[in-house]
């Protein structure tokens, strides 16, 4: 009758260890697999968020673009003063990418969206676009886009730029977005 017990309790050990095991294969496969956000800026190299003041959020991410290149990307979001947890107000967005070959800045893309938003719906009340390229480069594609919020997407201000590098032919892209949900 010991042995019984024993074998019935060793197999409950195993049992327990092999689905821990599983939920621990299951678990750390869903976190690498939520790390590869869907961005057109490249492989994260590191990221940062900083709440300057209640109201104001920087977030700072560096992207690897290959050969050298890296894009850095300042988004600042700031709400009006009346609380985080309004169902209703407005807030301005500012995302700015530079590409960088090294340490010299190859191009810088900045947009900029003010946005209303009640719950149900955002709205872009502000949006502008713009863009510098510096001597060595030259720009080949350069595009804009903004739009409101609707029961499957957020309101946004966008703008995309690619920059070909004249000594050795090889293009960079690089995007900038800023966004807003129906509740802020």
């Amino acid at each position: 009758m010991q042995n019984f017990k024993d074998t019935k309790l060793s197999s409950k050990a195993i049992l327990a260890t092999l689905l821990v095991m599983i939920l621990t294969f299951i678990i750390s496969t869903a976190a690498f697999a939520s790390e590869t956000p869907g961005n057109t800026n490249g492989n994260i190299i590191s990221h940062s968020e900083t709440w300057v003041t209640p109201y104001k959020h920087v977030e700072v991410t560096v992207y690897d673009l290959g050969d050298e290149f890296t894009s850095t990307e300042t988004i600042t979001t700031e709400r009006n003063g009346s609380g985080l947890l309004r169902s209703s107000g407005t807030l301005t967005q500012s995302s700015t990418v530079e590409i960088k070959n090294g340490s010299a800045v190859a191009a810088t893309i900045t947009v900029k969206g003010s946005f209303s938003y009640n719950g149900s719906k955002a709205t872009v009340t502000s949006a502008s676009h713009s863009r510098s390229v510096k001597s060595g480069y030259t720009e080949t594609s350069w595009s804009t886009n903004k739009g409101g919020s609707s029961t499957l997407s957020d309101a946004y201000v966008g703008a995309s730029l690619t920059v070909k590098n004249n000594s050795s032919g090889k293009s960079y892209s690089g995007s900038a977005k800023v966004t807003c949900g129906k509740n802020g």
